[in-house]
């Protein structure tokens, strides 16, 4: 269908969520399922939906996240010490336009649809076809792989610290949990009746004391070659100065992390501590990838598995803005919806700018 109006969007869009076979009432934790949108004025291809410190050149075989995120936190220094957390920090450079592994998204689809109008031209002078991509928290269902979490989360802390070390540990560490990843799975594929779930509850005392010692002959084996691939790890120099670093940030943080569940991308609600924020609905999509090993493909990929919506023909749902009905639906979104350059951009200079061109 093409989408001539804001209502031809809203029907897709409707229609899009109702084809879907997705349960939307809650996650593993009790929190409501929610939509995401991310509006685009132009089709990317495979760095759609790719955060921006992937996008820039790579120096030496390592990304610029830390030469970027150190230096800009050493310029403003005050500014920084009166955030909250690591994942403040992360986002508040999201928001000055420094590239990180944040990206926006928002839960009201006329935003993206915004966006997703703003004018891009071909080298020829044409207006490219906007895109919306649709997104749902936790589509697996599988509640050991949430894709929903506040800013205060023990995860969002995790991975936003991980994300300003320096490249070297940064890397090390990523190794490491592939590695780990990787033992764990051969490991289980010879004993797929032991559960890795149970194991990691009863490390963090979820069970009653002595639960390891009732077990079979067997499972005590994989038992005890869990720990042993679970110290080799968390006790090693790179994972110790991270939980010095997250310490650092929080005061207090125990050594305990699941590295099963943690590389995954995942949606964060962020404290709604400016403007921009509140007026767009803004949320973030957190990419916790290593920016050496994954490429640009790889994301866009793994990110459509996750974390998109996919349609009956199992295809990520893109809502297609032809490029010729971009300024008329912008119109309508202005005059219907009070959804334009100054409702969402609300600072002095952007409300400026939309009366001067307004008026």
């Amino acid at each position: 269908m093409c989408i001539k109006s804001v209502n031809s969007f809203l029907r897709e869009q409707e229609k899009s969520i109702n084809s879907i076979e997705v349960s939307t009432t809650a996650d593993g934790r009790g929190l409501p399922q929610r939509f995401f949108y991310r509006g685009q004025a132009n089709d990317y291809g495979s760095s759609n939906n790719v955060a921006s410190i992937f996008r820039q050149k790579k120096v030496e075989g390592y990304t610029r996240e830390y030469s970027f995120t150190n230096e800009y936190m050493r310029r403003y220094a005050n500014d920084f010490n009166n955030l909250e957390n690591n994942f403040s920090r992360l986002s508040y450079m999201q928001h000055f336009g420094l590239p990180t592994r944040l990206l926006d998204v928002t839960t009201n689809a006329l935003v993206a649809l915004y966006f997703a109008c703003q004018s891009n031209k071909t080298p020829e002078g044409y207006e490219t076809d906007g895109i919306v991509t649709m997104f749902i928290s936790n589509k697996t269902q599988n509640i050991d792989d949430y894709t929903y979490y506040s800013s205060r989360s023990d995860t969002v802390e995790i991975l936003s610290t991980l994300a300003l070390m320096d490249e070297v540990k940064k890397g090390n560490i990523y190794s490491k949990i592939s590695s780990y990843n990787q033992k764990i799975e051969n490991l289980l594929k010879e004993d797929g009746d032991f559960s890795y779930q149970k194991w990691y509850e009863d490390k963090v005392k979820k069970f009653p004391k002595g639960y390891s010692d009732q077990l079979s002959k067997k499972d005590k084996e994989t038992y005890e070659s869990l720990n042993k691939f679970y110290d080799e790890i968390n006790q090693s120099y790179e994972l110790q100065c991270l939980y010095h670093d997250i310490k650092r940030d929080t005061g207090y943080f125990a050594d305990l992390i699941n590295f099963r569940t943690l590389i995954h991308p995942f949606f964060v609600e962020p404290s709604l501590n400016n403007e921009r924020l509140r007026a767009q609905s803004g949320f973030f999509l957190f990419e916790p990838y290593d920016g050496i090993e994954c490429n640009l493909e790889s994301i866009h990929d793994d990110i459509d598995d996750k974390v998109s919506l996919y349609n009956q023909n199992n295809e990520p749902i893109r809502l297609v803005i032809p490029g010729y009905n971009k300024k008329d639906i912008l119109k309508e979104l202005d005059q219907s919806f009070e959804i334009n350059q100054a409702t969402l951009f609300p600072d002095k200079e952007n409300v400026a700018n939309y009366i001067k061109n307004k008026f």
